[in-house]
Formats: C-alpha cells, structure tokens, sequence
C-alpha cells in the first residue's frame, strides 16, 4: 500500500499523456511587446480537458478550459513596468507549470479626442506611456503637422511626470494653443492633421480631419452647418454644391465675420440625387492658402420592396424599377429569394415598376421618410393542376411535364416546369401569367393520358387559378381460362390500381369473360373461384382492350394411384386432397384415382385403405401442371380384395422356408439311413 500511494501520482501522469505541462509556442515568436499588445501562447498540459491559467509575473493574464491536452490562449499584455517576466503555464488540476520568458517593452501613443472637427475648433490629444521604469520622469515632444498643402509643424514640449508603480504616466494637451511654437496654430484648413509622439523618432502617430461642415453624410431635409475660418473680415463668399455629375444643386451667399469667420447653413433640398456630393466655398478677392472643398454623401435610406403575387406568396426574380418623381432619375433591383428587393432611397415619392421575365405584373407608388419596407402585389396567379378520375377521385403520383407561351413586348416567350401530384392529387405552378397558354401533358407510368385535351388558357387573374384534368376511363374485357384453356364461369376478379389504388370488381359469364370500365392505368387483378384466390398478375389499362388472364392452376388434373408394399394397386382406398379446396375419392380396381378441374397449390394428399384403420399414407407436393403420384401403404399387402400386414406376411413366409428346409433335411437324413442298412 505505502508503494502504491508513493508512485500513483507518477501512474496517473503516465497513464493521461506523455506530452506534459509545457509552453510550445509564444507568438510574437521574440516574446517581447509593449503594454497593450496581443500575445498567442499555445502548449500543453497532463489532464485532458483539464483547467489552466497563465500568469505573467504574479498577474493572471489567462485561464481557461484544455481542448484534450492542448492550450490555445490569446491575452493582452498587462500594465507592467519594462522588464524580463516569467511566463507560467500552470496545470490547475495537478498543480504543474511550465515557464518561458516574456519581455515587456516601453510602448507610446499618441490618440485625438475625436477623430474630425470643423474648422476654428479645438480638440485634446493624449499623450502616454507604458511600460516605462517606474519612478523616472519622462517629457514627450508633440508636434502637429498640417495638411500637405502647408506642411507646417507646430511642436510643444510635454511633460508626462513620474512613472507610475506600473510603469504608465499620460498627459494631455490642447491644440491648437499658443503654447505651441512657432506661434499661431491653428485649425483654418480643411484636410488631414498629423500628430507625433517624438516626430524625430516616430515612437507615435495618430491623425484627425479638419472640416468646414458638421458631418459627411446627409439625408434630403437635413441641414449641412457651416463653419470655416481664415477669411478677410467681412470678405464675401458664394457657397456651391455640386453633384456627381457636376451639376449644381444649391447655392448660398456668405459673409465672413470680423474676425473672418463663415458661420451658416443650408438645407439638402428634396431633389438632391443620392451620392456624393461636393460643396464648396469661394471667396471674393483673396484666397485661403487651401481652399474650402469637401465631400458628403446624400446615403439615402434602406427601402425594401416586397414583392408577391396574388395569393400572398413571395416572388423571386422580380425586376423593379424605382423612379424618383423628385429627380427623374431612376433605381433598380431584383428581388432575391426570398421577394425582396433593397434599394437606397431618398425622401420623396416614387412609382415602382415590377417586371417578371419581361412582362410588367405590377405597378404602386411609395412614399419615402426613411427606413421602411413596402409591398408590390405582382399579377401573378398560382395555378394549382388537379388530377381526378372521371368519377372525382383524386389521383396522386401523376407526373406533369408543362410548356407555357406568353408575349413579352410582342415577343412570344416559352417556358417550362414539371411536377408530380401530390397525395391530394394536386400540383401547384407558383406565380405564372394569368394570359399564359399551357400544355399540360399528364401520364402515369411514362404513358401520357391527356394528348387530346392538354391545352389550357386565359386563365382568371386571381390568388389562385384552378385546372382539372379527367384521366379517362377505358372499357377492358377480361377472360379468364383455366390450365386447360377451358373458360372459367363466375370468377370474381378484383382489379386495384398500383399508384392510386382505385377499386373495381367484376364477376365472369358462362363464358368465362368479364367487362368493367376502370380509369387510366396499372393494375393488380385477383382472380377468385369460391372464394379462393386462383391467380394474381398486372393489368395495363391503357386503351380499349380485350385481355386474358390464364390461370394456370385451375383445371388440373391430378391422379392418384394408391399402391400396397410391392407396388399393386390397392382398390376402394379413400384418397383425400387438402389444399385451396377440399375433394375425395374412392380408387378403381387399378388403384388410381382421377381429379379433374382442380385447384393446383401446396396440396396434402392423404390414402386411406378400406376397412383398415393404421392403413393409410399422407404426403404434400406442388401441383402446378396435370400431374400423376404414387402413394405407397408399405406397411401392407393387397390380396385380391384384401389386405394383409407386411411383417405378417413375411412372418407366414418364413415359417413356410423353415418347414420346408426342415423337411427337405428330414427325407436327406432318411435317405441316408437307408442307404447305410442295405449296405
């Protein structure tokens, strides 16, 4: 016990893996990062599926669940001063580590309090430090550049203070201010600003835009706020917005304030087409060292048109043409499979158009005051095909191979479409052109029933258009003969269809035949003789026709002949047949016995002989043909009218063999006895 406890630790480990707690892989592969930064590390650990945790120095970083005995873990590199760190993989479950080493690295940034402005505004900008030894004081250089245009870099000392315990120290600062040098920061231009965490050594970057409107982006009706700086006192100005395709959409007068400030606004007017647009100011006399151009977007609202046809069912590969009233200018989108069609629309009206394989099926006007989803009802009709026989019954599995013709802007136009009829004995042709002409052929077992009457047409334009189509029903007469080509009167014959199971019965004349109208198609026929099932084949009923059915298993003939142990015919034995019908009969002085018109089948025969109880022999064939079988009572023998037991007879013979030889030994012995006297 004491060794067992010793070493089952060690059996345990043994038994789960022989990878072990370890660290496989650390990505960045240098193991070194600044605060902040993303570290993949992937190893192993003993238990499978067992509990984990990373931690970097004394800081947990990650933990979590092993896939089998794998580690895949992504973390974050926490706030640390800059140094070497243990890497610890820890195995929870058997409290085993694996380590490597990761070095923290000083990281700098430099982030915008907002990523845009307009012009003459201020914004903040953040200047940090991670990762640093603590306790030492640390300064940054914070330069902006301006736009390429002018290339000036305004630059300001900045001090972060002392690190703190875990190596960060931030500081802010304002710009534009006049603590920058060289004096007269500023945000008058529109375009791109840089600013440096140390320009000289690029440790930081970020950038942030400078515009003159209050946003990029617009819908019809909303106001654009303008506000641009660095003009003239009181200098004038003309405010032009310009569409994609350079036309002019609006204009507006301004005039810059003393301290040369452009404050106004205009209004998107309800025809502004969707897309880009450019605005732009232009001064009188003196120009801006870059000139006030910039580009919004009228983005237009998500419209979704829901396209369906009569009976309320979606409708895919619709062409819709979405027309502005406002603009005249003009959108399209096909709706997808589901019926629906995304357009970006504007506020205001517009007359939608709904094509389906170039046939306008729908028309509707929508007005549009933002995100909204609307419905176009196309002319389309469902039109569900109908099978039923001549007495309405319905018919499933009939196959439906469809053609249909249609104008299209005084083109005709075909198509086609298949189908199977469904249990109810129906089919449904979704969304289809009520002024469509169909041919419709219908068959069952690849044989078309409907050739003279397959065409349909100006169907009603509703939810959904009905059609029938009447399998028709075809007169057969059936005759049925025996194995011997005799007639057989009053059968009854049974016939069930195979697809649809449609019943009909018929009873044969004396002449054997039977006349039955039944509908279109395959059948299974039973034929019955007093009630006995006599035969089961196909009947295809698919024309007029006259067909027999033989069945060969009536009308046979079966001779029995009934035989004593040395194979002579035993008279007035009584023969049995038990199979689909029961008859007996007495044998003839030759010991057979004849059935005329039987039913053939698995037949047990059984002979009796007269007057003798245990004299009888049993035995079972398949009789499917005149057929003639020897039935043997071996155990007896047939002496003229009578019979005698087998082993009494024998007994009787070898009692006679025995008095015979014993005799003839008797006249030898006597013989010799007196030949021995005279001599």
């Amino acid at each position: 016990m004491a060794f067992a406890v010793v070493f089952a630790p060690l059996e345990v480990l043994a038994q789960n893996t022989s990878l072990g707690v370890s660290i496989l892989q650390i990505t960045p592969s240098s193991a070194t990062g600044p605060v902040g930064s993303s570290v993949n590390v992937i190893g192993t650990i003993y238990v499978s599926n067992g509990s984990y945790q990373i931690v970097m120095g004394k800081t947990v970083v990650s933990s979590g669940k092993a896939d089998g005995y794998y580690v895949d873990a992504n973390f974050t590199v926490p706030e640390l001063p800059v140094g070497p760190y243990a890497l610890t993989l820890t195995d929870l479950g058997i409290n085993v580590n694996s380590n490597k080493q990761f070095t923290i690295t000083t990281g700098y940034s430099i982030t915008a309090s907002t990523s845009s402005v307009q012009e003459g505004n201020s914004l903040a900008l953040t200047i940090s430090i991670s990762g640093a030894q603590s306790g030492i004081s640390y300064s940054a250089n914070v330069a902006v550049v301006l736009p390429n245009q002018l290339g000036t870099t305004y630059s300001k000392i900045v001090s972060l203070g002392t690190v703190s315990q875990k190596g960060t120290a931030s500081a802010q600062v304002t710009f534009p201010d006049s603590s920058f040098s060289p004096a007269g920061s500023v945000t008058d231009y529109s375009g791109t600003y840089t600013a440096y965490f140390n320009q000289s050594q690029n440790l930081a970057q970020t950038t942030f835009s400078v515009n003159f409107i209050d946003s990029t982006s617009y819908h019809r009706g909303q106001t654009v706020v303008v506000r641009a700086t660095g003009y003239q006192p009181s200098q004038a100005t003309t405010l032009t917005v310009i569409s994609a395709i350079g036309s002019t959409i609006g204009t507006a007068s301004a005039t810059a304030s003393a301290d040369g400030l452009i404050s106004t606004s205009w209004i998107v007017p309800s025809d502004a087409p969707i897309g880009d647009c450019t605005i732009k100011i232009t001064p009188d006399g003196a120009q801006k060292s870059i000139k006030d151009s910039q580009t919004f977007t009228v983005i237009g609202y998500t419209v979704k048109v829901q396209t369906t046809n009569l009976a309320g069912k979606a409708v895919p590969e619709v062409a819709l043409h979405a027309l502005d009233l406002s603009t005249n200018v003009a959108y399209d989108a096909t709706s997808g499979f589901d019926g629906t069609a995304t357009f970006k629309l504007e506020k205001g009206t517009y007359d939608i158009t709904a094509t389906w394989n170039g046939v306008n099926v729908g028309e509707t006007s929508i007005a549009v005051s933002g995100d909204a989803t609307f419905t176009i009802y196309c002319q389309l009709t469902n039109v569900k095909i109908i099978v039923k026989s001549s007495s309405g019954i319905v018919m499933p599995f009939v196959k439906l191979n469809i053609v249909y013709h249609y104008q299209s802007n005084g083109v005709s136009k075909t198509g086609s479409a298949s189908g199977q009829t469904d249990s109810s004995g129906s089919f449904t042709l979704n969304s289809s052109l009520a002024s469509t002409t169909y041919t419709i052929d219908a068959s069952i077992y690849n044989q078309i029933f409907n050739a003279g009457n397959n065409t349909v047409s100006n169907l009603q334009s509703q939810a959904t258009a009905q059609v029938f189509i009447i399998c028709p029903t075809k007169t057969v007469t059936l005759s049925v003969v025996g194995n011997n080509q005799e007639p057989i009167p009053n059968t009854r014959i049974e016939l069930v269809e195979l697809s649809n199971g449609l019943f009909y019965s018929a009873t044969t004349d004396s002449s054997g035949s039977a006349t039955t109208q039944a509908t279109f198609g395959m059948y299974r026929a039973r034929v019955y003789k007093d009630n006995t099932l006599i035969n089961e084949t196909t009947v295809e009923v698919f024309s007029n026709s006259q067909q027999q059915i033989r069945c060969t298993l009536f009308g046979i003939q079966l001779s029995v002949v009934v035989v004593d142990f040395f194979g002579n015919p035993i008279s007035n034995a009584n023969v049995t047949l038990n199979g689909p019908e029961k008859i007996s009969q007495v044998t003839q002085s030759d010991g057979k016995a004849t059935f005329n018109n039987i039913i053939g089948g698995n037949i047990q025969i059984i002979a009796q002989a007269s007057g003798t109880k245990d004299a009888y022999q049993a035995m079972t064939l398949t009789v499917n043909q005149p057929t003639s079988v020897q039935v043997k009572i071996d155990r007896y023998i047939a002496l003229g009218s009578m019979l005698i037991p087998a082993s009494a007879l024998i007994t009787i013979i070898i009692i006679l063999v025995v008095l015979i030889l014993f005799a003839l030994v008797e006249i030898y012995r006597r013989r010799s006895v007196k030949h021995a006297v005279v001599a």
